[in-house]
């Protein structure tokens, strides 16, 4: 018996998301993660209340509080999810038509339109990894897309997108949701746009500067009525009690995660200046990694190299109308 006769047809063709590689003993540079990890505060706060997995997590309400409060926001423009990827998930489920996004860029905002069966239009970045805005423009207004997908920076090229240009994304009247997965390494937000664009919403995650990746941890800020209608769909419980007690107390320790960014950007700029001493074509980043043009060399075989000194990086190759061959080190 055959089941894919049970599998809605365009399941069929979905390339699945592949995470960087995990291999005990090896330095991981793959995944964008904060080396340092959490706080001790939120270890010790863990452990006290490991006890706490017993129950349904009961505790979104505080940590709501916790992140309007660092956002300077009202809890009603907050949501919780189970990583970005719920959100993303969420916010295709509640709001209609198609999606568009730049390329290269997070494969998820892709992965998951074509698993709800929503067509998406990538709009090549320009040979330099800047953002094409009159490109983007055009197309979204020729195709009949409803929602607009930026991570900002961009993962995997690091490069950021000032907040002009996206007031004109703004300006279509479409959902746009600006991913600001990496903006305590950045500094800029969009959150003051919030007040003047109700279409607007923005991405966090606690798995980059906050060193909470493991735990599954994103939220989503925008207008009280979009976060009402994400709330229709989102499933109940679906942040863990632990991951609720981490958010918290990371953001009770906002001094740890200032510290850890400030090392991560200087080893970021020294990594920057040491490969470009040698000769390597690599790209300013706003983010915690940075992207490489290893060519003439394949991709395959520098990591093949770092793999056999026990560092793990992430490998691209070649992006389809990009001359070169990447990896990205966080």
């Amino acid at each position: 018996m055959n089941p894919k006769r049970w599998v809605n047809e365009w399941i069929e063709n979905i390339k699945p998301y592949k995470p960087g590689e995990i291999r005990e003993g090896y330095i991981k540079l793959a995944s964008n993660e904060n080396n340092y990890g959490p706080s001790e505060k939120v270890i010790k706060e863990i452990k006290a209340n490991l006890r706490l997995i017993r129950r349904y997590p009961y505790m979104d309400s505080k940590l709501k509080r916790k992140i309007a409060e660092y956002c300077s926001l009202s809890e009603e423009n907050v949501i919780l999810g189970n990583g970005s990827d719920e959100l993303i998930d969420m916010i295709l489920k509640t709001f209609r038509g198609n999606v568009a996004s730049v390329f290269p860029t997070f494969l998820e905002y892709k992965i998951c339109s074509q698993i709800l069966n929503k067509r998406f239009y990538e709009v090549p970045l320009e040979e330099d990894f800047s953002f094409p805005l009159e490109r983007f423009l055009e197309q979204v207004k020729a195709k009949d897309i409803g929602i607009i997908f930026i991570a900002n920076p961009n993962n995997p090229t690091g490069r950021a997108i000032k907040l002009k240009k996206i007031k004109e994304i703004l300006e279509l009247e479409k959902i746009v949701v600006i991913d600001e997965a990496y903006f305590e390494f950045y500094g800029k937000s969009c959150v003051p746009l919030l007040e003047d664009y109700e279409n607007l919403i923005v991405l966090r995650t606690f798995s980059k500067a906050f060193g909470l990746s493991g735990l599954r941890l994103g939220y989503a800020l925008a207008n009280k009525e979009v976060i009402s209608y994400m709330n229709k769909v989102r499933q109940p419980f679906n942040t863990s009690i632990l991951a609720q007690i981490a958010g918290i107390s990371a953001l009770e320790d906002l001094s740890y995660v200032e510290r850890c960014v400030k090392a991560i950007k200087t080893d970021r700029e020294r990594l920057y200046s040491f490969l470009k001493s040698l000769g390597i074509r690599v790209f300013k980043s706003e983010a915690n990694f940075l992207l490489l043009d290893v060519s003439p060399y394949a991709a395959s075989d520098i990591f093949n190299k770092l793999l056999e000194r026990k560092i793990i990086v992430r490998k691209f190759g070649k992006f389809p109308g990009f001359n070169g061959e990447y990896i990205r080190i966080s």
